[in-house]
């Protein structure tokens, strides 16, 4: 064969190549869409003119190439996902921020309502009310008297039987 790998055909003269022809061939790129059989020879090129591209078969139609616009839509819709995606997250953490506050505030209030409701039991014992009327001047008493509206007498209970002939509502002897 020729030096340098290069297969023989018709195209760049070449050196040291038998049977005369004294030429290489430049194999052509395979064009996309038309796949190339294995035992196929390949396809030689005229030297000098490039292979048809794109370029050149879009040449004849009069549309523009419709990759940018569709490169910048998609580049807005994964920004615009990304914003969305980054304001629920920060209204999400807020909202936890919101929550964790109200629970705190909550368990607050319920420590102080459970002091309240200890406060007012202690209260109602009746020590502490005894206290409080000591305080206030008041005496218990050792007899109880009752004032006869209709005669004006003051009538005690001791020892005579006037506590159940005396109907007070609310005392119980």
């Amino acid at each position: 064969m020729g030096t340098g790998g290069a297969r023989r055909g018709v195209g760049t003269p070449g050196v040291g190549t038998p049977g005369g022809v004294g030429t290489v061939t430049r194999l052509a790129p395979p064009r996309p869409g038309r796949p190339r059989r294995l035992g196929a020879p390949p396809v030689p090129r005229e030297p000098g003119r490039r292979p048809a591209g794109r370029a050149e078969e879009r040449a004849g139609r009069a549309e523009p190439p419709r990759r940018m616009p569709f490169f910048l839509l998609l580049c807005g819709l994964l920004g615009g996902a990304l914003v969305c995606a980054l304001v629920i997250s920060t209204t999400l953490a807020e909202g936890a921020f919101e929550i964790t506050r109200l629970q705190q505030a909550n368990d607050a209030l319920a420590r102080q309502r459970q002091m309240l409701q200890q406060e007012v039991a202690q209260a109602r014992s009746a020590q502490v009310i005894e206290q409080r009327a000591l305080r206030l001047g008041m005496r218990p008493a050792g007899e109880l008297r009752f004032l006869d509206l209709k005669t004006g007498a003051v009538r005690t209970d001791a020892g005579s039987g006037a506590v159940a002939a005396i109907n007070v509502p609310g005392y119980t002897p």
